[in-house]
């Protein structure tokens, strides 16, 4: 008799996931969803990482196009799996609180802002062939974010809690000191990028 009743469990756990996830705003589970499956497939080498980044000389020769998107999705794979699984969840946040506040009611608005940060960081990344470039597309969510919201109240690590305007600069610091000191262009391109949208706009 427990079988039918743990399957029944295990049944209605699945349709609970599957309702939350149907309520996740079409943008938000989109551009996570995407990111999620092609960093892992990369990580997994379900896919090999060396398909998937912005490299320019495959997309002008061999048409590879695909490269277009998925250089902005696959992190880089040299990041610890604990770090990437923290920026899925950033992303996840930040991008619902926009698409859920300033963006409500506004999806096509939304895409415009993910799609025009994308093709300014493809640019910016051409000067430093930058060919991963997901940290910068969490860095446009995130400074959008805290341009909306300045004066209010972030936690960080060890507890450091700070006004939001300064923490698109925490993540760029965080990320240059756990990557011995490499600049993280495509955390900046994204700092850039999400400016350039807020003052055009």
């Amino acid at each position: 008799m427990p079988r039918p009743t743990q399957a029944r469990g295990v049944s209605s756990d699945a349709t609970q996931l599957a309702a939350w996830y149907a309520s996740v705003p079409v943008i938000t589970r989109t551009l996570v969803t995407a990111t999620v499956a092609t960093t892992l497939a990369a990580r997994l080498y379900l896919v090999s990482p060396y398909l998937l980044g912005l490299y320019w000389p495959p997309i002008w020769n061999r048409f590879q196009i695909w490269r277009l998107v998925t250089g902005f999705l696959v992190h880089k794979s040299h990041i610890h799996f604990f770090n990437i699984m923290f920026m899925f969840i950033m992303l996840y946040q930040y991008t619902i609180d926009l698409e859920r506040g300033e963006f409500a009611g506004r999806g096509a608005d939304f895409a415009w802002f993910i799609v025009f940060c994308m093709s300014t960081m493809s640019g910016l990344a051409w000067l430093t062939s930058t060919i991963s470039l997901a940290e910068g597309v969490l860095l446009t969510v995130i400074t959008l974010w805290s341009l909306h919201r300045q004066e209010q109240i972030v936690s960080f690590y060890f507890g450091f809690k700070f006004p939001a305007r300064y923490f698109p600069y925490a993540i760029i610091a965080l990320e240059f000191v756990l990557d011995h000191g490499s600049i993280p262009y495509a955390m900046v391109y994204g700092w850039v990028a999400a400016h350039l949208y807020y003052y055009l706009s």
